[in-house]
């Protein structure tokens, strides 16, 4: 949503097996006016992990005409990142700055899936909040992520990401929440 109207989607598709998490994120967005486009945000991520521990990431994004492509991979004791800079070797407890896993949450920073750069990470803890969603009464915890930007996100009690804000570059506010 943008200043509550509808611009798109964002499916969030976690497959847990044993130890195994498999993730694909699909995000569609594209604001306009009358039948012209003026921007559109288009981004395919997956995410392989074990045991709490990023495997293997494979993203493509359309930012409104510039594609990046970002690939991690679990590589002798490291992650090794590949996106629009030079391959970096990252630690390998490191975390995408995918708000569906609360890990973020606990770093002080993460790599963006866009363009496979290193992001600083901090976050405030605004406590726990009553919120609608899907036409119920659901209680969540509110945080604020600031990595190159700030984002409120609200989790469940079981740690599944259930709303996301952010200002865009208009100052309009950009919505994402569980319906």
């Amino acid at each position: 949503m943008r200043d509550d109207t509808p611009i798109g989607t964002n499916t969030i598709d976690v497959e847990r097996n044993g130890p195994q998490t498999s993730v694909q994120i699909v995000t569609h967005v594209a604001v306009g006016v009358a039948f012209f486009t003026l921007y559109k945000f288009d981004q395919t991520e997956t995410e392989q992990w074990t045991n709490g521990r990023l495997l293997a990431m494979n993203a493509v994004t359309d930012d409104n005409g510039v594609v990046h492509r970002t690939n991690a991979n679990s590589r002798d004791g490291s992650l090794v990142v590949e996106g629009d800079g030079p391959v970096q070797k990252m630690e390998p407890t490191i975390v995408p700055a995918s708000l569906w896993n609360p890990a973020v949450l606990t770093q002080s920073v993460a790599f963006n899936p866009e363009d496979g750069k290193i992001v600083p990470v901090s976050v405030v803890d605004r406590g726990e909040d009553n919120l609608t969603i899907a036409g119920r009464a659901e209680h969540a915890h509110h945080y604020v992520i600031k990595t190159s930007f700030l984002q409120d996100v609200w989790y469940d009690d079981g740690h599944r990401l259930v709303k996301m804000e952010l200002k865009g570059a208009d100052g309009s506010v950009i919505r994402y929440q569980l319906i």
